[in-house]
C-alpha cells in the first residue's frame, strides 16, 4: 500500500513492491495470481480502512462519505489505482471485474439506504447517480487537483435532500 501511495497506479511494479518487501517478484505471485489481483487486494484494504472509519464514526455513510473522500486526496496513487481499474475491468474477462461489480452494488445499496432514510424519492436511482457523480469527480480531480472533491460531494448530497 505504501508503494502504491508514493510511486501511484502506473509507476507501481511487481519489482518495485517485491523491492519495498525486501523479496523477490516470483515470491509475490505465490501468494497473488497477478498483479491485478494484488491491486484488488490493496483496493479490499483501503475499502476496510473506510468502513473502519465509518464505523468510528457512527453516522449514516452521507455524513462521513465525504470525510472519508477528503482523507482519500491525501493518497492520490489510491485514487489512481481505484480508477484505472476500474475502468480496465470493465471488461467482463478482466480479473476485478466481479469484484467491482460487487464493491458498486454495495456502495449503491449503502447509499440508497441512507437515501431512502432521508425519504429521498427513488433512492436506488439517485445512489447509482451518486456514485457516478463521486467517480467522475474523482476523475477530473486527478486531472486538477483544484477540484474540492469532498465540498462538490457534501454539495450534491445536500441538493438531493433538499429536492425531497
Amino acid at each position: 500500500m505504501a508503494e502504491i501511495r508514493e510511486q501511484g497506479y502506473r509507476s507501481t511494479s511487481l519489482r518495485g513492491i517485491g523491492r519495498a518487501l525486501g523479496v523477490q517478484p516470483a515470491q509475490i505471485l505465490h501468494y497473488f495470481a497477478s498483479r491485478e489481483e494484488l491491486l484488488e487486494t490493496v483496493l479490499r484494504r483501503w475499502d476496510d480502512e473506510s468502513e473502519q472509519v465509518l464505523a468510528a464514526a457512527g453516522r449514516p455513510f452521507l455524513d462521513v462519505w465525504p470525510e472519508i473522500v477528503r482523507q482519500n486526496t491525501t493518497v492520490p496513487g489510491f485514487v489512481n489505482l481505484y480508477t484505472s481499474l476500474a475502468a480496465e475491468a470493465t471488461d467482463p474477462a478482466h480479473p476485478s471485474h466481479d469484484f467491482f461489480r460487487a464493491r458498486f452494488r454495495r456502495v449503491r445499496d449503502l447509499i440508497a439506504g441512507d437515501l431512502a432514510a432521508r425519504q429521498v424519492r427513488d433512492p436506488e436511482r439517485a445512489a447509482l447517480h451518486l456514485v457516478a457523480f463521486s467517480d467522475g469527480l474523482q476523475l477530473q480531480w486527478l486531472v486538477d487537483r483544484s477540484i474540492d472533491l469532498a465540498a462538490e460531494l457534501t454539495y450534491e448530497i445536500a441538493r438531493l435532500d433538499s429536492t425531497t
